[in-house]
């Protein structure tokens, strides 16, 4: 009887314990449904946000499983509500584990840590090749179309190139990049430039025809820009083979002629004819000066500027450091078009010593501010300052600057 009794207060010692764990777990806010796939050193991280914390999502890489309690060293990346996609880049994609965390609107975070619910490791089978994953994640119908922007192919056709593609699902605005490199991965769109935006399938571009120079392209949905979440997929919406372009006029110069000498009248017309004496000056008469007064004369029409370009890299907020003050400036003044102010806080941002990567993107931004302020003459000095770093982009805006100097 007495052993009766204590088996009983046992197991209602346990179900109290497994309410209570239960209760506290369900009042624990969570990410759910993590996974993690892997194209060209390249993670893609998406998870299902949870209903009860609509703060930002906090994201963590270690090289180790998580479990028990987050390390100290490990700085997570902040990633906003309702994006529930991260794109993270690695040189070495072994031993690679994550842990996604929610947040309240107050900033608090809650640290509970669910194996194959808000945690999970990149595993090694998906390492795969571009193309053994792209036939791993085919449709089984063949005919049923691809979402979003496919069969990216450029031709070469004289001096002109000409863009293909499809674009299946909901129409966006397309954004086309051009490349001497081949673009593989988000970063490498730093080193492109745009060509035009909301562009449509066939598109033609002319770039420089320069001897031993190749193009290679990319089209990307402006609001995967916006986010930071680049789907860039070598042979799907960028070119995995290069395009050179030859020029149809012959390759050799021809000397310019000579100049002719400057002929004036004094070296044709004797002494004796050639008038000496400069005449006063004859006031119009009281009708001329009406006249010439109501005449309106035609407005010159306003310049047509150049849009504004941002990077990619600082559309996407920093986890800290010198990129967090630039990322500031540019989301509070420069997308905002609020020029001088962008102006004035990017002169003082370079007053500081900045990395080489950090100093020339703002000062790109800084030249861009100088030229809608109507500095050109600054302006063209930044851009001839990052030119040897970002050739295409600079030759753009000094061409653009140089245009409103003389308008």
């Amino acid at each position: 009887m007495k052993k009766r009794f204590i088996l009983s207060i046992f197991t209602l010692f346990l179900t109290v314990c497994a309410g209570i764990f239960a209760q506290s777990k369900d009042h624990i806010p969570y990410v759910t449904k993590i996974k993690v796939e892997s194209r060209n050193n390249l993670i893609r991280l998406t998870w299902v946000d949870s209903p009860d914390a609509r703060g930002p999502v906090y994201i963590f890489r270690s090289a180790r499983p998580f479990s028990g309690s987050i390390p100290a060293n490990i700085k997570p990346v902040v990633v906003r509500y309702g994006e529930q996609q991260y794109i993270d880049d690695a040189d070495d994609m072994e031993n690679l584990y994550y842990y996604v965390a929610a947040s309240d609107t107050s900033g608090h975070r809650y640290d509970i840590i669910l194996p194959r619910i808000n945690s999970t490791s990149l595993d090694p089978i998906q390492l795969q090749d571009t193309e053994t994953a792209a036939e791993a994640e085919a449709p089984s119908d063949a005919t049923e179309p691809v979402q979003g922007i496919s069969n990216l192919k450029a031709s070469q056709d004289g001096e002109r190139v000409i863009i293909t593609f499809n674009m299946e699902g909901q129409r966006k605005n397309a954004i086309l990049y051009r490349s001497m490199q081949p673009i593989t991965r988000s970063q490498d769109l730093l080193n492109s430039v745009i060509v035009q935006s909301g562009i449509d399938s066939p598109f033609i571009d002319f770039p420089v025809p320069v001897p031993g120079l190749t193009w290679y392209y990319a089209v990307i949905y402006e609001d995967e820009i916006a986010s930071g979440s680049m789907g860039i997929k070598p042979g799907v919406n960028a070119t995995v083979s290069p395009v050179t372009v030859t020029s149809e006029q012959p390759t050799e110069r021809t000397l310019r002629p000579i100049p002719l000498p400057v002929l004036t009248l004094r070296n044709t017309v004797p002494d004796s004819h050639f008038i000496t004496e400069i005449p006063g000056q004859m006031p119009l008469s009281v009708a001329s000066s009406n006249i010439l007064r109501d005449t309106k004369m035609p407005s010159k029409a306003p310049i047509n500027l150049k849009r504004p370009r941002v990077f990619s890299v600082d559309l996407v907020a920093p986890t800290g450091g010198e990129e967090s003050a630039l990322f500031q400036i540019i989301t509070e003044y420069f997308v905002t078009f609020k020029w001088e102010e962008a102006r004035i806080n990017l002169k003082h941002y370079l007053s500081l010593p900045r990395s080489k990567d950090i100093e020339v993107r703002a000062r790109f931004y800084l030249g861009q501010t100088l030229y809608y302020t109507g500095k050109y003459r600054e302006s063209l000095m930044e851009f001839l300052s990052i030119r040897p770093l970002h050739f295409a982009e600079a030759n753009n805006w000094i061409d653009a600057v140089l245009s409103a100097m003389v308008y």
